[in-house]
């Protein structure tokens, strides 16, 4: 089954003080393989990053593919961190500096930067 959620402009999360960017959720696959755009890949949701950017609410959806062959062993945030340890610390950091190139500011985070279980 496949979904498509949009993130609405008109309503402010209580998680961030922020609307939604008006754009699909971003969907962050953690696996070996690199999937091709427009790809469509049975996931396991582990966990979800409320980035702010440009004053704009954009959640980032942490999932791995169930035919990784990680996904066996990860379940949790927890289990991430066990198994790949500094990913998420990584990977919020990634998020957080990435458009510096373009000159602009670092992104913020909901819940102090802390990945949320799914």
């Amino acid at each position: 089954q496949s979904h498509r959620y949009q993130q609405n402009p008109h309503h402010t999360d209580p998680n961030t003080g922020e609307k939604g960017d008006n754009d699909p959720v971003d969907i962050c696959e953690i696996g070996g393989r690199v999937a091709k755009r427009g790809d469509v890949l049975e996931v396991k949701v582990l966990g979800i990053l409320a980035m702010v950017d440009d004053g704009e609410t954009d959640w980032k959806v942490l999932v791995i593919d169930v035919n990784d062959p990680m996904a066996g062993k990860l379940d949790s945030l927890e289990d991430i961190e066990k198994e790949m340890p500094g990913f998420l610390a990584n990977t919020r950091d990634w998020f957080r500096i990435y458009k510096r190139p373009d000159g602009k500011p670092d992104n913020k985070f909901g819940f102090d930067g802390e990945f949320q279980d799914a």
